[in-house]
């Protein structure tokens, strides 16, 4: 395939894209005129195809939603989402209260807001209510996610489809608030692209409140940076990072709270489902939670060198997206825990590094296989005759740990097909100029 076609039109450059294209007509045209209505058109378009995947993910936990989200019926129906657990406390209160303590301080918020406009009623009402406006507030995260992404890869606007039409959002979405971290992460991106540093770190540094993981793109961020000595810019993506963290930190304090509860909790705990430290778990071996933290603190370290050694090569100058993925699945296969939810945090860098459909669907086709497996071993306890047994997960567990480091690897790969760096800091925008180092604007 030739990476013009990929690129600008999948459904002509990607066998998965042209298969799929079938359901509506078949892929592009060979004369149709491509691009000619600008990235916000495509932008438009995926966000609201991206809103029935997420649709799909409702459809996905029907049982839980006509039932409730009881334990161990959501498991074994794998419907469990995080969302209604909130949602029978009462109103008032502040959101450090509860779960909600254990939670980053910008999810913590969120879901305290949407508990306190979910009426009264029963407590299966309450927690139908709490998930119907939770979906709500997932579809417009994921639809400001790919708008976001497609403004960052502007010549290419097609990309974004990594993250609007992606089968992880149908299984995954749902689970929680974790896509506020990553459109917030998504759009410091696109600002730091479009050369606006303060914002970029305020938008990261409130990413950083939502969920810990955006200090890996900060990190990339800044070793690049470094690399071409804008450092001027970086102080000032750090220093707006830094405020957003103080004020979010200050907030909590004021209201009561204690922001380093969730950090304090993360610390005592043991190894979690999905983490490869899990294995220890499943095999009886007792290891202190301390002593795991440590470990994912040397992950965090690991990264870091491996960032320097990857931007510090003469070879090949290194593009932001496939060196923040690299460095966030060290982060991630180091960690004390590996949600299902993780996979939503990757969909911006995958689109951002020009991903072939064919590596992603095989990513995400693990991804949903380990999210079957996962409930069907945490209901275990319930019912041993259903269980998935310890040597099945522990498989699953490593196909996926091996799933992550090969789409990371992909995505050095696939990048190679870029004219430049999406995300390098650009005056003014210009997808034309960009793409013609290359090949012609998709509109040519």
């Amino acid at each position: 395939m030739s990476a013009p076609n990929r690129l600008t039109a999948p459904s002509r450059g990607e066998n998965p894209a042209a298969l799929a294209t079938e359901v509506i007509g078949g892929p592009v045209g060979r004369f149709a005129a491509i691009g000619r209505r600008g990235w916000t058109y495509v932008a438009a378009m995926l966000s609201a195809l991206a809103s029935v995947f997420v649709a799909l993910g409702v459809l996905q936990k029907n049982h839980c939603v006509r039932e409730g989200w009881g334990s161990p019926g959501s498991l074994w129906r794998e419907c469990y989402s995080d969302l209604p657990v909130a949602a029978t406390g009462a109103h008032g209160g502040t959101p450090w209260d509860g779960a909600g303590g254990s939670q980053p301080v910008l999810t913590a918020i969120l879901g305290w807001l949407v508990g306190q406009i979910t009426p009264g009623g029963s407590d299966l009402s309450m927690q139908q209510i709490y998930f119907a406006i939770g979906a709500v507030i997932i579809v417009l995260l994921v639809a400001a996610t790919t708008l976001a992404t497609a403004s960052i890869v502007r010549g290419t606007p097609w990309l974004a489809a990594h993250v609007a039409l992606s089968p992880v959002l149908i299984t995954a979405a749902l689970v929680s608030f974790d896509m506020l971290g990553v459109a917030l992460a998504t759009f410091g991106l696109a600002c730091w692209a479009r050369r606006r540093p303060v914002a970029a770190g305020v938008l990261l540094g409130a990413a950083v409140m939502a969920r810990t993981y955006p200090l890996v793109i900060i990190a990339a961020i800044a070793l690049i940076a470094l690399r071409d000595k804008q450092t001027r810019p970086l102080w000032r993506l750090l220093a707006g990072a830094a405020a957003a963290i103080v004020v979010c930190l200050g907030l909590v304090l004021v209201t009561g709270g204690n922001p380093f509860d969730p950090y304090r909790t993360w610390w005592e705990a043991k190894a979690s489902y999905g983490a490869p430290s899990y294995l220890f778990t499943i095999t009886h071996i007792s290891v202190p939670g301390a002593t795991l933290s440590i470990v994912a603190i040397f992950g965090w370290v690991m990264a870091l060198l491996l960032g320097l050694y990857l931007t510090g090569r003469a070879k090949e100058q290194t593009q932001l997206a496939p060196l923040a993925l690299t460095m966030l699945v060290v982060v991630l296969l180091t960690g004390k825990s590996m949600s299902v939810q993780a996979c939503l945090w990757v969909l911006p860098l995958l689109a951002i590094s020009a991903m072939r459909w064919r590596d992603h669907l095989i990513w995400a086709g693990v991804e949903i296989a380990y999210f079957v497996m996962v409930w069907l071993y945490i209901a275990g306890p319930s019912n041993q005759g259903k269980a998935m047994p310890a040597a099945v997960f522990s498989f699953f567990l490593i196909v996926r740990a091996i799933a992550y480091v090969g789409i990371a690897w992909a995505a050095w790969e696939s990048s190679e097909d870029l004219p430049s760096d999406p995300l390098e800091p650009s005056a003014e925008p210009s997808p034309s100029a960009a793409a013609g180092r290359r090949f012609p604007h998709p509109a040519a």
